[in-house]
């Protein structure tokens, strides 16, 4: 930790940019405390690691303080120095008694608090903890370290469950904002849809941090350029829904599998309507082909062709399936709509662009046509791609 606290209460901040080291040795024989469990810390001025206040080795911190590696301290110290540029009232690792925790950056005139993470945490506890700085009325924004970028390859990031639970919403879509205090540079990563749990199709912008004020990390982060070639992607990716469908352990899977056996099917043979991009997909966790091939052949035979349905019928259809955990839906604490709804909201627009339904009045759809499965995989891959180039 940077901070802590002399024994007459005062808070002595390492991260200000007026120390010197020969100053501060001469005030290291001084007594500190930590301001969360009020034991003895030691005054760290090594010249490998940022200066640093440390825990003697027995003692036990409800804070975890000793976990913070040097480039967690790094960036939180950038970060800090980044916000103070502003003339800004910028509080560092104050410790919120009411609710036991300690941001990184707190700004209480704006009622914002900013937490640097660098290691995994369980996305309930990051949840919970962003619940109650919001009932201590702070809208807590999370950077996260850019260690924890884990680019696939060009526009494919791997998106761990912890950072799902932290997104934002920039210019209409989920945003996630990594930091280097190696480079000194942001990087904003819009996502666009899913293809698997963690796998996520995306564009990243990176800017030096010299570069940006604390508005745009907060109101008007960069826009990201979509140059994606969505049409080869997802064409690739259901090649690989379709060559592997044996690495996929979900329920859905399960579920689906059974019923198409049932049917004399493969899961490599799903209807090459499914496993296509839609708008908001990414609010479902589960893969787009599984979701999508319940729509195609579990609820639209229910429907003659010629016959109409309600979006509410289907919701509720879809609702029931993710109510015994079929289809799951991802939670964040940004949004508040209701997520499963708009990302099957999305994928029937898809349907009217192919022409299976037609959109009526009052959210009523005409089922156009039945979309059928094949037994020839090549004639699958055909299909596929000439789905998708519809969909450009």
């Amino acid at each position: 930790m940077l901070t802590a606290h002399l024994k007459d209460g005062t808070l002595f901040n390492l991260a200000d940019p007026n120390h010197v080291l020969k100053d501060l040795r001469k005030l290291r024989n001084l007594q500190y405390f930590c301001p969360t469990c009020k034991e003895r810390v030691i005054m760290k001025l090594g010249e490998k690691r940022v200066w640093h206040f440390s825990h003697h080795v027995s003692d036990f911190c409800i804070g975890n303080w000793e976990r913070e590696s040097n480039y967690h301290l790094s960036g939180k110290k950038q970060l800090y120095e980044w916000v103070k540029k502003e003339n800004l009232d910028v509080k560092l690792e104050y410790y919120l008694h009411s609710s036991k925790q300690r941001p990184d950056l707190l700004l209480p005139s704006r009622r914002i608090a900013i937490e640097y993470q660098c290691s995994s945490i369980d996305d309930r506890t990051l949840r919970q903890r962003t619940t109650d700085y919001d009932s201590l009325g702070y809208d807590v924004r999370w950077i996260f370290g850019a260690v924890r970028y884990k680019s696939k390859y060009r526009s494919i990031q791997s998106i761990s469950a912890m950072e799902w639970s932290a997104v934002h919403y920039a210019n209409g879509n989920p945003m996630l904002t990594y930091y280097c205090p190696e480079q000194q540079k942001f990087a904003f990563v819009t996502i666009f849809y899913t293809l698997t749990p963690t796998k996520t199709v995306c564009s990243t912008s990176y800017y030096p941090s010299s570069s940006l004020t604390l508005s745009n990390l907060l109101v008007s982060p960069p826009k990201s350029v979509n140059s994606i070639d969505h049409t080869s992607l997802w064409l690739k990716q259901k090649r690989i829904w379709r060559q592997n469908p044996h690495g996929e352990k979900s329920f859905a899977y399960f579920y689906l599998r059974k019923l198409l056996y049932s049917k004399g099917y493969s899961t490599r043979m799903f209807p090459c309507e499914a496993g296509i991009l839609s708008p908001y997909n990414y609010w479902l966790s589960t893969p787009p082909y599984l979701w999508q091939t319940w729509v195609l052949v579990c609820f639209l035979p229910t429907v003659s062709i010629g016959n109409q349905f309600t979006f509410d019928t289907i919701l509720r259809s879809f609702q029931q399936v993710i109510s015994i955990n079929l289809i799951q839906v991802r939670t964040s604490i940004g949004e508040k709509r209701s997520n499963e709804a708009l990302a099957l909201k999305g994928y029937l627009n898809q349907l009217i662009r192919l022409k299976v339904v037609k959109e009526r009045d009052n959210e009523r759809y005409e089922k156009l046509y039945q979309p059928q499965m094949n037994r020839d995989i090549d004639r699958c891959y055909e299909l596929d791609l000439a789905i998708l180039r519809r969909l450009q």
